[in-house]
Order: structure tokens, then C-alpha cells, then sequence
């Protein structure tokens, strides 16, 4: 439920985000306001999502980016 509430505080604040706004003080803080509301959204989700990675998880994603590097050189 946290994290529907927070994307729909997401869609609203992006919603009242106006491009076409001449006064900047405004737009900066509707900008703002998207921001915030989406730092929140990727927190919650975060916290939803949120698991321990095991040593075997770890090590693998570091071998992948060292082949990758690799690749990448030659």
C-alpha cells in the first residue's frame, strides 16, 4: 500500500508540473515537488524490495563487470 500511495503522490506532482510556467520560482518549485515525491517513491520501493545478497550474488556481479571491462578493451 506504501508504495501505490507513493506513486500516486508521484503522478499527481508530476501532473501539476506546468512546462509552459513563465514565472521560474514557480516552476522550480513544482520541479521540486516532483523530485521530492519521486526520492520518496524510490525509497519505498526500496524498502519494499529490499533483500540480502548472498556472497555467491556479489562475487558474480563483480566477475561480470570485470569480463565486461575486458570485452570492452579489446
Amino acid at each position: 500500500m506504501h508504495v501505490i500511495a507513493a506513486a500516486e503522490i508521484l503522478v499527481a506532482a508530476t501532473g501539476d508540473l506546468d512546462l509552459n510556467e513563465k514565472n521560474a520560482g514557480r516552476f522550480q518549485q513544482q520541479a521540486d515537488a516532483v523530485v521530492a515525491a519521486r526520492d520518496a517513491l524510490l525509497d519505498v520501493c526500496r524498502e519494499d524490495l529490499a533483500y540480502t545478497a548472498r556472497w555467491w550474488q556479489v562475487r558474480r556481479r563483480i566477475k561480470e563487470r570485470r569480463l565486461m571491462r575486458e570485452q570492452a578493451e579489446r
